[in-house]
């Protein structure tokens, strides 16, 4: 059995042994709910955002009704899967060699860890989903292409995707032992937490600086920097220089760089191709193959004319503050862009439709459910000078006539307030409230 020694060290619940859960993860709950359907569920993130300790924790969960032997876990980053690379019929023996050792019986759980390592998984996945009703299917990869083009035709209404991302302030907050009351409205969030504030506001700014990686957020603060460039690396030369075959590495990591140093700013195809002395249209690619690998992503500006929203340029936001914080040696005087980034990650993470909307005056999200545009939220983050707070006033109640809004947020450092402007209702609401709505 080639794969016998590997499955018996990687499945330690067989052997009556506990996966390392961590702190439980939010979407988990959505996650599970899944699991007695028949649709292959796919998780995907960038790398070490923890997509494996949430394998962990839904396996954690199966074991207290399933028996052991009815559940395969395998992470295929392990070199000892290297010759499953190269061989057509890998998978084939992979399971066969797990029922030779468990022999289970009824429904079987088969949780594949970095999948994307895999040439023509999804081939073997689908023959086997279409095969029989017995075998349940949960993976991951770390680019959001895993289940796209060829993938998504041959796993067409066979298959769920999840995306998990680095921890949010919840589950900071989870793991910092501090309890909070969460809320829709985020007054009452305000309100409730008020005495604990300080706290709050105290590691909401360590996350703006660090970022939240949960193994960089658990560690000390002198390795951190490294760490995290350690992954900018990982996901540089092994999710994206391989994978999309880049043969000018160089331009690629200038490329990235600039992004880097200008997070929630826009960013024009032709000039950023013209500085680094690439053509537009592979300054376009390059953009492409970050967010499929969940590095930056690009926010459009919106417009109910199509090729209007094409031609304009596009706000840029990156997956983590503290991985951009030490690829770039900037923190201070960043600090509201830094703000505005971890807004962008929060809607993105919630699955919103994100657009940035300007008119003269600049919304920094307009965010779209079905056909039209229900919220407007703007970032700044000190208020206190008249001409910022005037600024910022004017182009929200702009949006708000705009879209027929009734109210928008203005999210800040430290202030809390609501004022009605030009008969709009404005909220002045902290991040560290807002990060905890519901």
């Amino acid at each position: 059995m080639v794969y016998e020694e590997i499955l018996i060290k990687q499945n330690k619940h067989w052997r009556g042994e506990s996966f390392p859960v961590g702190v439980e993860r939010d979407i988990k709950v959505r996650v599970e709910s899944f699991l007695t359907t028949k649709y292959i569920l796919a998780i995907t993130g960038v790398r070490r955002s923890g997509k494996s300790y949430l394998l962990y924790q839904l396996i954690d969960s199966l074991l207290r009704s399933i028996p052991p032997e009815n559940i395969m876990y395998v992470n295929f980053d392990d070199p000892a899967y290297m010759q499953i690379r190269s061989d057509p019929r890998g998978m084939d023996g992979l399971y066969s060699d797990y029922l030779k050792l468990k022999n289970p019986t009824g429904r079987t759980y088969l949780f594949f860890d970095e999948i994307q390592a895999i040439p023509g998984w999804e081939k073997w996945v689908k023959s086997t989903y279409d095969l029989t009703d017995s075998v349940k299917f949960i993976v991951t990869g770390s680019n959001s292409t895993l289940l796209s083009s060829e993938l998504a035709t041959l796993l067409t209404g066979r298959n769920l995707q999840f995306e998990v991302f680095p921890f949010n302030f919840n589950e900071v907050l989870r793991l910092k032992d501090e309890e909070v009351i969460r809320s829709e409205d985020v007054k009452n969030i305000y309100e409730k937490n008020y005495a604990k504030k300080d706290t709050l506001r105290h590691y909401l700014s360590k996350i703006l600086q660090y970022g939240t990686f949960p193994e960089v957020i658990q560690m000390d603060e002198e390795g951190r920097d490294f760490v995290l460039k350690e992954y900018y690396k990982d996901i540089l030369y092994r999710d994206i220089v391989p994978r999309f075959e880049i043969r000018h590495v160089t331009k690629l990591e200038d490329a990235a760089y600039y992004l880097l140093s200008n997070i929630s700013n826009t960013i024009n195809y032709h000039k950023l191709g013209k500085l680094i002395g690439m053509h537009e249209n592979t300054i376009k690619d390059y953009l492409s193959y970050f967010e499929r690998s969940y590095l930056s992503f690009q926010v459009p500006k919106f417009a109910y004319s199509v090729k209007e929203q094409m031609k304009s340029p596009r706000k840029v936001y990156f997956i983590d503050c503290g991985l951009r914080n030490a690829v770039s040696f900037r923190f201070s005087q960043d600090i509201g862009r830094l703000m505005e980034n971890l807004v962008f990650i929060d809607l993105r993470r919630r699955g919103c439709s994100i657009y940035y909307w300007k008119n003269g005056n600049e919304v920094d999200f307009a965010i779209k459910q079905g056909l039209k545009i229900t919220e407007l939220v703007q970032v700044s983050y000190d208020i206190r000078d008249q001409r910022t707070r005037k600024r910022e006033e004017t182009a929200l109640v702009k949006g708000m006539h705009f879209f027929g809004l009734d109210g928008g947020f203005i999210i800040t450092d430290d202030y809390f307030g609501e004022v009605l402007v030009d008969s709009k209702k404005i909220i002045y609401i902290p991040l560290w409230a807002w990060l905890l709505r519901i």
